[in-house]
């Protein structure tokens, strides 16, 4: 196994956009040994909010149908930067498995070396766990493009080591191709999507270290709007909105208001707004 061929992959004969849906695939083939207890449902989830977040950074440059990833001055040099970032990603997905097959020819004589199934889950995080996925799938345009054996990881140090080094090589892909616009309406899709309130704080605790947009629209939700000390005299927009054609969830957050003031002829939208007429119509 070389740097150039994780998994077999000849780098140099496929798209950014296959190296990116082979990156998407690896998460869905980790699984997560007895060693970890009932901490694998929480280390499930920090995995669920790394791919989630390298999912939200392929849709927001269009990496299926935009080769110059949602940037006119794109180079060569640079497309081939994200091509090698996304290769580590891979390269660290086969560290873990080639990690995981040493593991198992050197255990102890009767040790289980069972994995968790989704069968082991609380039936919220399952829900949780469905919900994540769900948006990932939704993303991968094409399909898979790797089909593996899972691998289990044995290790607490192991995962650490694997998403600390992931999150790593996402800051340097979004800084590469940055698209914030589009990220931030990603993830409030995916927060209002996902909805009930016990689900992120879950999302908020997770994505801890490893997704801070995630993390940051999670405490938002949960904490509601507070407006104070606010003066009105035309038009104003101050709550979520979502467009005209939304056609995802809505969360009820609470909403705290101090010292509003919408002088006459002013109009205000303050609360959330999801879909039917603009406000600005």
């Amino acid at each position: 196994m070389t740097m150039a061929e994780p998994f077999g992959i000849v780098v140099g004969a496929i798209s950014i956009a296959s190296l990116f849906t082979a990156c998407v695939d690896c998460f869905e083939y980790v699984q997560f040994g007895r060693h970890f207890g009932r901490d694998f449902e929480t280390s499930k989830l920090a995995l669920n909010c790394a791919r989630l977040r390298l999912t939200r950074w392929g849709e927001s440059v269009n990496i299926y149908d935009d080769p110059k990833l949602a940037r006119q001055d794109t180079t060569v040099t640079e497309i081939q930067l994200a091509k090698d970032t996304l290769l580590q990603i891979l390269v660290l997905f086969s560290d873990t498995k080639s990690i995981s097959e040493k593991y198992k020819l050197t255990a102890k004589a009767g040790e289980d070396l069972s994995a968790y199934s989704m069968g082991d889950m609380d039936p919220k995080m399952v829900v949780l766990d469905n919900k994540m996925k769900g948006f990932a799938t939704q993303r991968q345009k094409k399909g898979r493009f790797l089909k593996l054996a899972s691998w289990s990881l044995y290790h607490r140090s192991t995962l650490k080591d694997l998403l600390e080094q992931i999150v790593l090589l996402i800051d340097e892909i979004e800084k590469l191709f940055p698209a914030p616009q589009a990220q931030t309406t990603l993830v409030q899709q995916e927060a209002a999507e996902i909805g009930d309130k016990q689900f992120l704080k879950l999302i908020e605790d997770a994505a801890t270290g490893v997704d801070s947009l995630l993390k940051k629209r999670a405490n938002e939700v949960i904490a509601g709007h507070q407006y104070s000390n606010i003066g009105i005299k035309g038009q104003a927009h101050t709550g979520d909105a979502y467009s005209s054609d939304w056609s995802g969830g809505a969360i009820g957050a609470s909403h705290k208001y101090d010292g509003i003031e919408v002088e006459e002829g002013g109009k205000a939208l303050i609360g959330n707004k999801y879909g039917g007429k603009d406000f600005w119509d």
